[in-house]
Formats: C-alpha cells, sequence, structure tokens
C-alpha cells in the first residue's frame, strides 16, 4: 500500500480509494524496473533492518531510506504497526568552475536514481579514477550488519586466550567463535581496485596497515573510549548497519542531473538500546568523498524527508533553528484517518524530528558563522542547518521537484519559479522578507523578534502530506575532501495536551540527542547482568549470582560517569 505522492493520478486515486491505497509515486508506478545501463550499475535492491531499540526501520542500499519502495518502513513503537516516517535520502548540488550543475539526489525511484551500491575507484594515478564497474556496484548492494556485543566478545575471548591466567571455558562457555560479520568485514579496499587503502572502519590491533581478524583486527568500534569521533573514522551504536555508495555508477535519471559530481559516502545507520529517550531514536553517519578531479562551488548538502504521522494527511512541519532540527507533528489533536495506520488513543499525536548534528566544513574567511555559536571564521568550523524549505504535494511552482534545477534550487530555498523563500504565510508572498528556515516558530533569531512566530499553525495551513528538507551550505567541495554528515531522528509523545505539546516534549528529547553527539556517542552501559547458578539443598535452593571476568562488573567494580549527569552539572 502507497500513498498518493502526485496529485496527477487524483482521479483515479478517487476511483480506487476503497482499496486502502496509501502512498502512489508520481506520475503512477515505480518504475524501478526501467534500468538505463549506460555507466553500467543496477539500482541497489538491498533492504536490511535497523531494530536494536524501539525502533524497527528499512535502510536501503541506494541513498534513501525508511521504506521498502512501496510502504513507509519507521515503526515506532516497534511491533506496534504505527510509522512516523515513510521515506527520507540525501541531496547534494553544487556548481563546477564552467558553470554546470551537478546534482544527486533521491526521492521515490519514480524517475530512476540518482545513487548507486559501492565504492569508486581511488588510485589517483589511475585512469579509472572515480569510476566503477557493474561487478563492483553488485557485490556491494548489501548491508554490512554488526553489534558492538558481538565484537566485544571478540575481543574479550582474544584477550583471554592471550592471558594465562584467564581460563577461556569460565570466561566464554558459549563462544561459538569469530563471527562472519567479523571475518568479512569490509576494510580492506584492495580487493576493490588495488589501491592500499580501507573502507569500513577498523581496529589495526597488530599494526600492519591490514584487516587480519585472525590477528584480532576489529570492526572499528572505540572500545577503549580513547578516540575523537569529529576526526577518528569510528563504529557507533549498539547495531550498526554500514555500506557505501555513490553517485558515478549511472546516468542521474532521478533528478535529471547532466553530470556526476564524483562522490563516494560510506554510510553508517545505528541505534542504542537503553531505557531512556535514546531507546526511540536512530542516528546516521556520512562520510563523503569527492572522488572527482573538479570543484564543486556553492555546494549543498541535504537532508530530505518524507515524514508521515500515522495517518500521513494531516501532518505540519516546523524547525528550530538553534537545535538544527526539522520536524513534523500533527495538524490536529487527533491523528484521524485510515486504520491502521493512525495513532489512535486519547493522548496527542507523536511528533518526529531530524537533527542536522554535523554538516559540512565551511570555507576559509567565508564571514559567517556557520554553526551559530557567537564566532566567526573559527578554525575548521561545520556548517549546521542552514536552510529549511517544505513543498507541496503537487507540481505547482512550490511542488514536488521535476528537474536538477529544482532539486538545488530547494537546497538553497528557493522555489522552482526562481523566487526565494520569504519569511510568514506561505512563505512565498514575495512581499515579504527573504528567509532562510520556514515556519521556525519564535527560534529565526533574524525574524521572530521582529515579525513574531511563525508556524503552520499561525499561517493557517490546511494539514496535509508534507515533504520537508534541511540543507548545509554554501561550501566549497574541492578535489579529494572528505566531509563528515551526521543527523539523528527524535521521536516523541507527550501524554496530555494539544497537537503541539509532543513537539515540545520531543525537543527535550533532541538536547538530549545533541548531548550525545557531543560525546561522541557514549553510552553508559550499566553494570552487566550477572550469571546465575542454583545449587539444589533439602528444601531450599540457594542461587549464587557471578560476574566473569570479561564483565564489567567483575568483583562488584563497576563504576561509570553519565555523561548526561556531567553535562547537567557543567
Amino acid at each position: 500500500m502507497k500513498k498518493n505522492i502526485s496529485s496527477i493520478l487524483f482521479i483515479f486515486l478517487l476511483t480506487f480509494s476503497h482499496l486502502n491505497a496509501k502512498e502512489n509515486i508520481p506520475n503512477g508506478n515505480n518504475k524501478n524496473n526501467n534500468r538505463i545501463l549506460a555507466a553500467g550499475c543496477l539500482a541497489a535492491t538491498a533492504q536490511t533492518e535497523l531494530n536494536i531499540n524501539n525502533v524497527r526501520t528499512t535502510i536501503l542500499a541506494g541513498g534513501d531510506m525508511w521504506w521498502d519502495l512501496d510502504n513507509g518502513k519507521y515503526e515506532i513503537p516497534k511491533d506496534s504497526d504505527k510509522h512516523s516516517m515513510f521515506a527520507g535520502a540525501l541531496w547534494i548540488g553544487g556548481l563546477d568552475d564552467q558553470g554546470n550543475l551537478k546534482v544527486a539526489g533521491m526521492t521515490y525511484r519514480q524517475d530512476g536514481n540518482d545513487f548507486w551500491p559501492g565504492p569508486l575507484n581511488a588510485d589517483i594515478a589511475s585512469d579509472d579514477y572515480g569510476t566503477i564497474g557493474a561487478d563492483v556496484c553488485s557485490d556491494f548492494d548489501k548491508h554490512f550488519v554488526v553489534t558492538r556485543q558481538e565484537v566485544e566478545d571478540f575481543v574479550g575471548y582474544n584477550e583471554c586466550l592471550a592471558d594465562p591466567s584467564c581460563d577461556v571455558a569460565d570466561a566464554y562457555p558459549n563462544y561459538e567463535g569469530m563471527s562472519a560479520v567479523i571475518s568479512d568485514w569490509p576494510a580492506d579496499r584492495t580487493e576493490v581496485d588495488g589501491t592500499f587503502d580501507y573502507l569500513a572502519p577498523f581496529e589495526d590491533v597488530d599494526g600492519d596497515g591490514i584487516y587480519t581478524p585472525e590477528a584480532g583486527d576489529y570492526p572499528g568500534y572505540d572500545l577503549e573510549g580513547v578516540k575523537d569521533c569529529k576526526t577518528d573514522d569510528v563504529l557507533f551504536g549498539d547495531q550498526t548497519l554500514w555500506w557505501v555508495f555513490n553517485d558515478n555508477g549511472n546516468v542521474h535519471t532521478e533528478t535529471g542531473s547532466e553530470a556526476a559530481i564524483g562522490l563516494e559516502i560510506q554510510a553508517q545507520a545505528f541505534g542504542f538500546t537503553t531505557n531512556d529517550e535514546i531507546n526511540n531514536m536512530t542516528f546516521y553517519s556520512y562520510k563523503i568523498m569527492n572522488r572527482s578531479t573538479s570543484v564543486l562551488n556553492e555546494a549543498y548538502f541535504g537532508q530530505w524527508v518524507d515524514p508521515d504521522l500515522g495517518n500521513y494527511q494531516d501532518d505540519y512541519v516546523g524547525c528550530d533553528v538553534g537545535l538544527g532540527l526539522g520536524y513534523c507533528y500533527n495538524g490536529d489533536a487527533d491523528d484521524d484517518g485510515t486504520a491502521g495506520y493512525n495513532y489512535d488513543s486519547d493522548d496527542p499525536p507523536p511528533a518526529i524530528g531530524v537533527d542536522f548534528f554535523r554538516g559540512p566544513l565551511a570555507d576559509t574567511g567565508d564571514g559567517i558563522d556557520n554553526d551559530r555559536d557567537g564566532i566567526i571564521d573559527e578554525p575548521g568550523e561545520q556548517i549546521i542547518m542552514s536552510k529549511f524549505v517544505y513543498y507541496n504535494n503537487d507540481f505547482s511552482d512550490f511542488g514536488n521537484p521535476e528537474n536538477a534545477t529544482h532539486y538545488y534550487g530547494y537546497l538553497k530555498g528557493i522555489w522552482k519559479n526562481g523566487q526565494p523563500m520569504t519569511y510568514g504565510g506561505t512563505g512565498w508572498e514575495s512581499s515579504n522578507p527573504e528567509c532562510n528556515f520556514m515556519f521556525p516558530d519564535d527560534t529565526d533569531p533574524d525574524f521572530s523578534p521582529l515579525y513574531g512566530a511563525w508556524t503552520e499553525i499561525t499561517a493557517g495551513n490546511d494539514p496535509a502530506d508534507r515533504r520537508f528538507l534541511q540543507s548545509a551550505g554554501p561550501f566549497t567541495l574541492e578535489p579529494g575532501a572528505v566531509n563528515y554528515i551526521t543527523t539523528g531522528v527524535v521521536w516523541a509523545r507527550a501524554a496530555e495536551g494539544n497537537n503541539f505539546a509532543s513537539v515540545e516534549l520531543m525537543k527535550i528529547a533532541d538536547t538530549k540527542a545533541q548531548t550525545l553527539f557531543d560525546i561522541c556517542f557514549e553510552v553508559i552501559d550499566g553494570p552487566s547482568a550477572p550469571d546465575v547458578s542454583f545449587v539444589e539443598l533439602d528444601k531450599e535452593i540457594i542461587i549464587n549470582l557471578t560476574n566473569a571476568e570479561n564483565s564489567n562488573n567483575y568483583a562488584t567494580q563497576y563504576i561509570e560517569e553519565d555523561p548526561f549527569i556531567s553535562d547537567v552539572l557543567s
């Protein structure tokens, strides 16, 4: 069942609405099977669940996520069959030195694809630098799924083997040996293009620069807590999906961009299992490399989101400028709609948001406070959310993008007719001042003090099916440049109040998510559960609780500082 993404099929959909069609792709059906083979690669097909905590969501291997090409797949609470997202993807665009527009982005694959699985050739001396073959695309049409626990067990087991005082049978009685994901971890690029480089991060225990799990090397979680996640390439989460994709595997049939940028994107989706708000969050980190010999000027990175809070036809969107947060909430106090989709109860419907934690590196000396910390042109300054725009589900001047110019315009906060966003009302009244953020409530320091709060509620909009885009830019993407983008999805549901109550609760959760990012996602583990054994005696049973040597509570010596408490106290 698909939701209506275009008004083109409006009459058709009215005729067949009794079939419970949720979302029909613009221009009709998903034309994913009409694959253009000009550059060799086929569209990604891999779909994998991220499901470690209270969220169950589907991640695709081609630059999009949160759907299965038919239905929205961001289920929260897990096992509720209630979904809060329909789809999401990266958008990237800019101009080369000759002024040619280059864009890569995804929406619903209705016209094709702009991203394909696999890494690009990284040998700068090769004539094939920045290219990829169909065989490599096919080999990497997958996700590599690993958990921190299996890596910790692998490391602990090896350390125990090397320690004469450690009894392996006692410490790891159920250990079955190296798992397939550890042995097959895609660390070495040598198998891809003959260069001595690596793909997925790993811990090089023996220091030879090559991933050798037989020598103790393991997927790159920072188990010792000594690395800086802002500069070091590490894995995050209790469950992690790692994959790699590119924009040079074929013709850009989704955006219609005439040329590829030459990007390789190493991605990870991850979550944590906790007993607090973090249990309702998922996170995404992208290592983006320019594998071309061309500069991309006036570049923007964007996170495109099609949120659906249960019933997709009654949503509002907005943003918080200071938090770098875009969000979706219900347009009224009740999520009325098709049974099986809506969040039905007496409580207010939930709210969901996407936080732009980390963006690209700003150009030196651009004179802009890109991270809005009050300091201009600081070394290593990163751009956080610099634009927030939503568009309608139609093909008007303020609706679905239809070509590369439209995609790039939305990244820059410009409507399809070339008119910039304006503050207040619908966001396109030409008599209003130009702005960067739509529906920021009272959080836009440039306009809120003068013009007051602006939301979809104050604008008097009718709730409907929404899409929004958060972007960061402009900046210059140099050949060989590496940028990191980190985003997170936060969700909350208030127990009482109006339709905005869940937004306020979600912002509290987002503040915690920001703290988690600031401390490199170091979630406290809590003491490990003890091993339990029973001794049967005459008319009594003795229960023994013991902690193995690999436990963090061995000899009841567990101690760990809670960074969130420390942050509050500081």
